[in-house]
């Protein structure tokens, strides 16, 4: 009754590659399991968000966005398994899913602004999750937050100990395998249906399209890689 998908990319801390977006939409559609379970591989990163490599070439492809759309539209319950660092896009899996429970250990953050860039498809769920104020503070800033701060403003569900993630994990999507199925599809659907991101989400990456052809990303992703600091054109 569960649906088991890993984003296996430790090499790349799991930054979400169009291809991978494909795979995990697909999946998410087609699925008659009764819940799903996103985790990624490694114990460092639990995902960066999008691949910079393509993120620098083509802001369109919106697989970060495309996620989590078909997270919403899957009809059963999808869960996400959070360890180490979770950035930018990955903060965005975490909203996007039904459920994140995450090791104490874990930092989530959104630092998008030091490369030039705004988490403006992020911004959509994190204004249903947090308060304005501390949503502006987290993308202004782009600091991170570990778990338990996390779990205070809303961004996860569940904090447990490093040691206990899986079988906390497990637990859950146990529980969650032998509910009712039409009443947690319906019950689902109908909550969701009161949020509708849709619209919002396909404007906000709109504009992420436009900001990435600017001088200023481009630099940004470069001081990224060469591990400098940048210098900002305006432009």
């Amino acid at each position: 009754g569960v649906l088991r998908l890993r984003i296996d990319r430790e090499g790349k801390r799991n930054a979400l590659s169009d291809p991978m977006a494909t795979e995990i939409c697909d999946a998410l559609a087609t699925t008659e399991a009764r819940v799903v379970l996103l985790s990624s591989s490694g114990d460092r990163v639990f995902c960066a968000g999008a691949d910079l490599a393509v993120m620098s070439g083509d802001g369109s492809r919106g697989g970060v966005r495309r996620v989590i759309e078909a997270m919403r539209a899957c009809p059963v319950p999808v869960v996400v398994r959070v360890q180490g660092l979770c950035l930018a896009g990955g903060v965005g899996l975490v909203l996007g899913a039904d459920l994140a429970i995450a090791a104490d250990s874990a930092e989530l953050g959104l630092p998008e602004v030091n490369l030039g860039l705004w988490p403006f498809m992020v911004s959509v769920l994190l204004a249903q999750h947090v308060s304005p104020k501390v949503a502006m503070d987290l993308m202004l800033t782009g600091r991170r937050v570990g778990a338990e701060e996390a779990a205070a403003i809303g961004l996860i569900s569940r904090v447990v100990p490093d040691v206990g993630l899986d079988d906390e994990v497990e637990a859950l999507v146990g529980t969650l395998a032998a509910a009712a199925p039409l009443a947690v599809r319906e019950g689902k659907a109908a909550f969701l249906s009161l949020l509708d991101t849709g619209d919002t989400l396909a404007h906000m990456q709109q504009r992420l399209t436009a900001l990435t052809q600017t001088a200023d990303v481009a630099e940004g992703i470069a001081a990224f890689r060469e591990r400098r600091p940048p210098r900002w054109q305006g432009r």
